[in-house]
């Protein structure tokens, strides 16, 4: 997808499958009218940061991996994003051996 509201509108809805809500119960719990849900995830308009903040908790993922630039990076900034200190530091080391192989 080219454009980045229907990108996010594409991984809102597939985050809210995964959390295993339907459109109008997520609506219900961030307090929005499930019409505007409805919306976001089809593209036609974005939500607020806000919005989408309370959105991405709800769905156990982070705004930053709702806006990545590609699939893959999505989950990768999920993972980084929602990890604990002992968890950042092993992938500290994996991402420092990485750079280390390119170089």
């Amino acid at each position: 997808m080219d454009n980045i509201v229907a990108t996010v509108g594409a991984r809102l809805r597939a985050a809210r499958l995964r959390a295993g809500l339907t459109v109008r119960a997520a609506a219900q719990q961030v307090g929005v009218d499930h019409t505007a849900l409805v919306r976001y995830e089809s593209g036609t308009t974005q939500p607020t940061l806000e919005r989408l903040a309370a959105l991405a908790r709800l769905y156990g993922t982070t705004p930053a991996a709702l806006l990545a630039s590609s699939e893959a990076a999505a989950a990768l900034i999920a993972l980084f994003d929602t990890a604990d200190a002992e968890q950042l530091s092993h992938l500290r080391v994996l991402v420092d051996a990485l750079r280390d192989q390119q170089e």
